[in-house]
């Protein structure tokens, strides 16, 4: 009888220690929240971005810049290298002020990334207030799983979100596109380190299924960054000049198999 008693204690204290406290909807909405602000930055923060695209066929390396500005509009400047294309990310009003050589036009945020195999909204920053629906499908102890349908214009229908609960950051994002059901890109953020008080990724990849790519970007973060006010303004952004780069990486392309 000792025996038994003692054996049905065992297993109902590993239950008891397996078990993890379901967050409520409150805690949810207060965690969600707090990705938000940690994602928002407080000064103009820089992104020095080394960038390699993988498909099957080949590999094709490249430099950016990013420059992401703090308030409510989610505004962000993007520079790339090869090709050469510079971009202004209005992320409130769901669109991209886009500028090749000297054609500038504007496209939905959904528009992808020149040949990247990325669309500007996968870079955009996470807001609470862009979804609607928000539901817990899996949780851990140091994870959860949030399933969310945007509220805004988007190329996607369907999202989901694993938090890292400690830090309340997104460490993966599952894009859905066209049903839900259609999982057509796969975010996972890595590597993060503190920039003031906000936990930023050092390490980017994101995989496009459609197209068999992945494309990886790594990252120098600079805070309280300098940047020509105009830089960031609608309307006096196409008569800007690029930005000095800080990263000195050649563009090269490869075939995939080469070493």
């Amino acid at each position: 009888m000792l025996r038994l008693f003692a054996a049905l204690l065992g297993i109902f204290v590993l239950l008891f220690a397996g078990r993890v406290e379901a967050t409520d909807g409150e805690s949810l909405h207060l965690l969600l929240l707090s990705a938000q602000d940690m994602n928002t930055p407080q000064t103009l923060l820089r992104a020095d971005i080394a960038i390699e695209v993988e498909s099957p066929q080949a590999k094709h390396t490249t430099t950016a810049i990013a420059i992401f500005a703090p308030g409510k509009d989610a505004r962000w400047y993007w520079q790339q290298r090869d090709p050469a294309l510079r971009a202004l990310v209005v992320g409130a009003d769901r669109k991209v002020i886009e500028q090749q050589g000297s054609t500038t036009g504007t496209v939905p945020i959904g528009a992808p990334i020149d040949s990247l195999s990325i669309a500007y909204e996968d870079l955009s920053r996470y807001i609470v207030d862009d979804f609607k629906m928000q539901q817990i499908t899996d949780e851990a102890a140091d994870h959860i799983l949030v399933s969310m349908h945007p509220a805004v214009d988007s190329a996607y229908v369907y999202r989901a979100y694993t938090f890292d609960k400690e830090k309340t950051v997104p460490t993966k994002i599952q894009f859905y596109a066209k049903t839900l059901n259609n999982l057509v890109k796969l975010r996972q953020d890595s590597d993060h380190t503190l920039i003031g008080k906000k936990w930023m990724p050092t390490k980017i990849d994101i995989q496009n299924y459609p197209d068999n790519t992945t494309t990886h970007l790594t990252i120098k973060w600079t805070p309280n960054a300098t940047a020509p006010p105009e830089l960031l303004v609608a309307s006096s952004f196409p008569a800007t000049s690029p930005l000095p780069s800080d990263v000195p990486v050649k563009p090269t392309s490869t075939p995939a198999d080469a070493k």
